[in-house]
């Protein structure tokens, strides 16, 4: 998939999410420990349908993916729980923080070798 699919995916599920669960911003009780909750809800499901039964019966939209090689079957449920997590980090992200996505790893290089340092003390 190409960032621009991913990010066309991500604005679908978030649609989606509007539609159904309304705008997160006028749910009172949530906040960002919530989103927390439920993306680790997601993963254990990502993780239980990954190691469950896969799929032989592809849905439309899941073109191929690495576990499909040689024609085989799919963790489909897997994949869906992971579009999920994606739109939920961003739900998050929209409804608790303003960040300037240019100052976000503004300095690559040095995050980059800060990360590689870090590395080296494992």
């Amino acid at each position: 998939m190409k960032i621009s699919d991913v990010m066309e995916l991500y604005r679908k599920e978030r649609d989606y999410e509007t539609c159904i669960f309304g705008d997160y911003r006028q749910a009172e009780p949530l906040n960002l420990a919530s989103f927390l909750i439920f993306i680790r809800e997601y993963c254990n499901k990502a993780l239980a349908a990954y190691t469950g039964k896969w799929e032989t019966d592809i849905p439309h939209w899941l073109i191929n993916c690495k576990e499909m090689e040689n024609s085989g079957p799919a963790p489909v449920k897997a994949y869906e729980e992971v579009i999920k997590i994606m739109a939920l980090a961003g739900a998050a992200l929209e409804t608790y923080t303003d960040i300037d996505p240019e100052k976000w790893r503004e300095d690559l290089e040095e995050h980059v070798k800060k990360w590689k340092e870090e590395r080296k003390g494992e």
